[in-house]
């Protein structure tokens, strides 16, 4: 039974020295235009040109982005799906208790490409010129101020989360399906504020639609060191970024991992990739290979204890 079993899996997931051989798909488990598409796009192109095959985004929004990384669990482990994400997946798994996969188990993780401080951002229209005034509007009338985020469970929903338990504040969160509809919103004034990726916030702040009032990491960024910590402003203090990843299915040959892995490496260290990541106010990832397994344990540990102590729920 053991051969016929080690027989089968060979035929399905053969490790073949060819590959790829055919086109690679990419699932983003988000809408296009928020942070984990926007950070996937240029590595998927990278990809292609370095590998002559195509590497293919495919948007499978839902669910917090559960849907979509269930598909990639589901899908043969042979070096043609891949699954982009991010931080956003350890934050799912006590979101979503049934949603049919475990991130640290069913998946090999390929790479972090990407790591950006989350902003706390508003209009320029609201009024809120500096964190002091946010924090006394609020403690004056709760409940009136509102935050949008790109929807219940994700990672602008979570640490907006934290940083009203930490300060005792009452803010009404607004969920949109992504975070494009939300930004589009955020900038035309029709809700003030938002705990917001710098990858999808950093063009708004540029082009002056927004300002930055504080960022939720514990040091500044190189690429915006005008814009303060959170406890620096005035806040809480505050470590929650966001970092951007690849991953492949559980069994997914070695040899094909470790050209994945070598690939992925090649195509952050691109001066190309280190120019747009510098638009978008990100780093490159630099978790090594041999430390990648044991950083998406401690994240998926991490960030399960935030939620289940801030009592969420998937709605």
């Amino acid at each position: 039974m053991a051969t016929l079993a080690a027989s089968l899996l060979a035929l399905v997931v053969p490790a073949r020295a060819d590959w790829p051989d055919r086109p690679v798909r990419i699932v983003v488990p988000y809408g296009p235009g928020g942070g984990v598409d926007s950070f996937a796009r240029p590595i998927a192109q990278r990809l292609t040109e370095q590998t002559g095959q195509s590497f293919v985004i495919d948007n499978r929004a839902g669910a917090g982005g559960t849907i979509g990384v269930l598909n990639a669990a589901r899908a043969a482990p042979d070096g043609y799906t891949l699954l982009a994400g991010g931080v956003h997946q350890p934050m799912a798994e006590a979101l979503y208790p049934q949603r049919g996969y475990r991130i640290d188990t069913d998946f090999i993780p390929i790479g972090i490409t990407a790591v950006v401080p989350n902003v706390l951002v508003v209009n320029p229209s609201a009024g809120l010129t500096d964190l002091p005034t946010l924090l006394r509007r609020a403690r004056e009338k709760p409940g009136e101020l509102t935050y949008c985020s790109s929807g219940n469970g994700t990672s602008q929903h979570i640490i907006a989360e934290i940083f009203l338990r930490d300060t005792g504040l009452k803010i009404v969160h607004v969920p949109y399906r992504s975070t494009a509809p939300a930004m589009n919103d955020l900038v035309a004034g029709v809700c003030p504020m938002m705990f917001d990726g710098m990858g999808t916030s950093a063009s708004q702040l540029h082009g002056g639609r927004l300002r930055a009032l504080a960022l939720t990491s514990a040091r500044r960024s190189p690429l915006f060191p005008e814009i303060p910590t959170m406890k620096e402003a005035g806040g809480p203090e505050m470590d929650a970024g966001t970092w951007y990843a690849l991953w492949a299915p559980a069994g997914t040959p070695p040899a094909i991992v470790e050209r994945l892995r070598a690939e992925v490496r090649r195509a952050v260290a691109a001066p190309e990739t280190a120019r747009l990541w510098a638009q978008q106010g990100a780093e490159p990832g630099n978790v090594p290979d041999d430390r990648l397994d044991a950083f998406m344990r401690e994240e998926t540990a991490r960030w399960t204890g935030e939620v289940k102590a801030l009592g969420l729920r998937a709605e």
